[in-house]
């Protein structure tokens, strides 16, 4: 299984979180023919090594039997949506390119992708994103030094934008990074840190000492306070890729930091929680999750019910493309349970692997030699191998339920 992205240099690390993912190129042996059946769920997929890959949304007819191919069953992305920074909503597509200058919404349909609508859309360079309503779509990102939203009817794709009233950048960072988004009664909760454009001493970047979570009134987009810690750095994200935060059944908002994304090394991936009601942390819940995994990181979580979540795990390490585990934690009590027995996960951070359907979750993994989808029942705790991705896909990178 080929690693996609190296980003150990500044140039390739700076293309990805650009998502400057354009140039290209198909797999001519791949036969694209109209798809006989569209199921409830779909994968993006890779096809190649970078920067020569094509990407492809595939039908999956199946999470628990079968094989999964692009024969006759891939609708190809490249040209359109240039990789897997995509938002999926009751199977339609949604994508900003910051460097073709445009923001769209697609679909599949008798195996292409087609394009419902494309504006005009240079006001920010995406990281997160929260849903208002079912059909208002709010990002986040920056542009110039400048926390940025727009805030998308997604009916007519109609926009309006404007910026974050965000801390002041501190002396020595020149740029914001935009971590996880939620959406609750009214108010959007925008995880945020600090960054440098200066690579001349990359991989080792200057460090703030904390994160910061933007509290914002909707629809007025006033920022109504500001939440911090200093106990870690950089909360999970960009989400465009994968989730690092969630709400539960409660209407208790839980997300991760992820400090390696921001290029500290030192400090513990750590989960939190918002309670109902509330703007401001749990004093009384802070979960080290780092201290309970060898001081690996967490790169994103999916909250599969019960108060169980299953946060994908960065081998320890200074990159973010290590290869990864999965592991299951109780997030209401903040306990670690264990460490799934899944094959290693190879690559970068950026999949959303996990699908949550019947109170059992669904683990795609990329891994050395055999592709699957595993399910994971946490009521007997048992992993069960389903469907197989086949004939030479490189890498998948999103799991997706569209109906």
């Amino acid at each position: 299984m080929n690693n996609i992205f190296n980003l150990t240099t500044k140039i390739a690390f700076v293309a990805l979180l650009g998502l400057a993912l354009n140039g290209c190129s198909s797999e001519d042996d791949i036969e694209k023919t109209d798809p006989t059946v569209e199921g409830k769920y779909s994968a993006v997929l890779c096809v190649g090594s970078w920067p020569n890959t094509a990407y492809y949304i595939a039908d999956v007819p199946s999470l628990t039997e079968g094989t999964i191919s692009l024969q006759g069953n891939g609708a190809e992305m490249t040209g359109k949506v240039y990789a897997q920074d995509i938002i999926q909503k009751d199977g339609f597509y949604y994508h900003a390119n910051f460097n073709s200058g445009r923001l769209g919404k697609y679909h599949v349909e008798n195996g292409a992708l087609l394009v419902d609508k494309e504006v005009p859309f240079t006001w920010l360079n995406w990281s997160s994103y929260a849903w208002a309503d079912n059909e208002t779509l709010v990002i986040f990102g920056t542009g110039e030094s400048e926390g940025r939203y727009a805030i998308v009817k997604v009916a007519d794709m109609t926009v309006t934008t404007g910026k974050l009233n965000l801390e002041a950048l501190p002396k020595g960072f020149d740029e914001y990074s935009i971590g996880f988004a939620e959406y609750r009664a009214n108010k959007l909760f925008v995880g945020y840190g600090f960054g440098s454009s200066d690579f001349t001493n990359y991989p080792n970047m200057p460090v703030y000492s904390k994160f910061n979570v933007a509290v914002i009134n909707y629809p007025a987009m006033t920022t109504e306070s500001n939440i911090s810690d200093t106990r870690t750095t950089t909360p999970g994200g960009p989400i465009v890729y994968a989730p690092a935060s969630f709400i539960d059944e409660n209407n208790d908002i839980y997300f991760i930091s992820d400090p390696v994304s921001g290029y500290d090394y030192k400090s513990p991936s750590s989960v939190y929680r918002i309670k109902s009601g509330s703007t401001q942390l749990d004093t009384g819940y802070y979960f080290d999750f780092s201290a309970k995994v060898n001081k690996e990181m967490g790169a994103a979580m999916w909250y599969i019910g019960n108060g169980k979540a299953i946060i994908r795990t960065r081998t320890a390490g200074q990159s973010i493309d290590a290869d990864h585990s999965f592991s299951v934690i109780d997030v209401k009590s903040g306990a670690f349970i264990k460490k799934l027995d899944l094959p290693a996960d190879k690559g970068e951070r950026m999949v959303q692997a996990v699908v949550v359907e019947d109170g059992k979750a669904y683990i795609a993994v990329n891994a050395t030699d055999k592709d699957y989808i595993w399910q994971y029942d946490p009521a007997s705790d048992k992993l069960t191998k389903g469907a197989e991705f086949v004939g030479g896909i490189d890498y998948i990178l999103r799991l997706e339920k569209t109906k």
